[in-house]
């Protein structure tokens, strides 16, 4: 047996409490009725002290009581020996719901086991696999879950995406082989559709395992796409059930606050602005107010503070000037992902090699749906070599050991202790 918190045990000290009421308790006097106090003798009268055990019962349960506490602390967990599988397939979900691919596995033997690439490691289970919304597998996040496998050897199939390799080359105390299954699939996946008061933008994902990009036309609602029922999407004639989704884009609104000295700046900012409306296709309304002006009290998607005098505190995403001598970017961002600001005033030096008018488009950030469903799409792959992870072999014995909890049954036997205690010392007062 082994405890999860060891230190708890130290409580164990408190069984002298007990023993030490135990030993100090007095015995109950005897009154004895007399005649006369005159046949008493006058020797200074002694109170004899018990300092000896009493009331085993009470004690013995009191003590039982402050131990079975401190376990329950100390988290107490019996072990016994566990056999490791001998091979552990691990599929990812998207394989394991190809029938030909786990086809190959129908005669699996009783020393061998599959399990899902999903976080958990859940056993395979067909039904559990159809069922279930999968998110994209973190590769390496999940080769540390399986050193807590009781298996001997692991093989991992799956489609190497590009996008599950996150963070840094882990340890693992397992020599995994990964299995990347070739594709040579070229995905072409209408993604999204933005519509304006003057069309509709179509952005489409072409992927391949080599490549991942996108691409972007203006369509007209006609023969080739349909709007559904609730013109929230875009319906491909020549298959009724591919949909995509539609966002209306209404004009971007920006208000721009400056003072004379920074009317230059203004000036840049407000053609590089002119410039995005134009590569998003996309109004872009700007209102501009000199900041001795009484600026109205309206939302705007981004305000722009080109003055001194201190900016306005705002929920919404504001770029503000502040001159910075150290700053080695044209535009940084504050510690509150909503607030920017422009480090110097603005040449035409500066606004290119500081890429003012992507840093605007970044701030702005206005496709972000399109980011995310791209991402989801991304199937490029890796190498075998690129998934490995540093093997660390351990010089233990690889034996594995079973743990099982018992504070649940320390639990019962607590209660039915105090039970027993409350009746003893209940009996003892009659």
């Amino acid at each position: 047996m082994s405890f999860a918190e060891p230190s708890y045990l130290w409580a164990l000290l408190g069984l002298l409490v007990p023993i030490a009421i135990h030993l100090w308790s007095k015995k109950e006097a005897k009154t004895i009725k007399i005649g006369s106090v005159q046949l008493l003798s006058e020797s200074k009268s002694r109170q004899s002290s018990s300092i000896q055990l009493n009331e085993w019962w009470l004690l013995l349960l009191r003590m039982a009581i402050i131990s079975l506490i401190t376990l329950v602390m100390a988290k107490p967990q019996w072990q016994s020996k566990v056999n490791n599988c001998k091979l552990t397939y691990i599929i990812e979900p998207e394989l394991a719901r190809n029938e030909n691919f786990m086809a190959r596995f129908i005669d699996l033997q009783a020393d061998q086991e599959i399990r899902l690439l999903q976080s958990g490691l859940p056993e395979n289970d067909i039904e559990y696999a159809n069922s279930q919304d999968f998110k994209s597998a973190d590769y390496w996040s999940l080769a540390l879950e399986m050193n807590a496998l009781k298996t001997d050897s692991i093989i991992v199939f799956t489609n190497g995406y590009a996008k599950g390799l996150k963070g840094a080359r882990p340890e693992t105390n397992h020599d995994i082989n990964w299995i990347i299954l070739d594709s040579a699939q070229n995905l072409e996946k209408p993604l999204l559709g933005y519509q304006t008061e003057r069309n509709v933008t179509l952005f489409t994902a072409k992927n391949s395992p080599l490549i991942s990009k996108i691409t972007k036309k203006t369509i007209e609602i006609g023969d080739a796409y349909q709007l559904t029922s609730n013109g929230d999407s875009l319906q491909v004639s020549s298959s009724s059930s591919v949909k995509i989704p539609l966002i209306q884009q209404s004009a971007l609104e920006v208000s721009l606050v400056y003072t004379d000295s920074l009317s230059t700046d203004k000036t840049y900012i407000e053609a590089a602005l002119e410039a995005l409306s134009t590569y998003l296709n996309r109004e872009i309304k700007v209102g501009s107010f000199l900041d001795s002006e009484l600026l109205e009290n309206k939302e705007a998607d981004l305000m722009i503070w080109l003055s001194t005098k201190p900016a306005p505190v705002s929920a919404r995403k504001t770029l503000v000037f502040k001159n910075d001598s150290i700053a080695n970017s044209l535009i940084t961002n504050d510690e509150n992902e909503n607030t920017f600001y422009i480090t110097e005033r603005i040449t035409t030096e500066n606004a290119l090699s500081g890429r003012l008018t992507e840093n605007l488009l970044s701030i702005l950030d206005v496709d972000e749906e399109l980011r995310e469903l791209q991402a989801n799409a991304d199937i490029r792959s890796v190498t075998e070599a690129d998934l490995e992870t540093n093997f660390i072999e351990s010089s233990t014995s690889k034996t594995h050991q079973a743990r099982w909890n018992l504070n649940p049954y320390l639990w019962i036997v607590l209660l039915v202790l105090l039970i027993v205690e409350r009746f003893v010392a209940y009996k003892r007062k009659q």
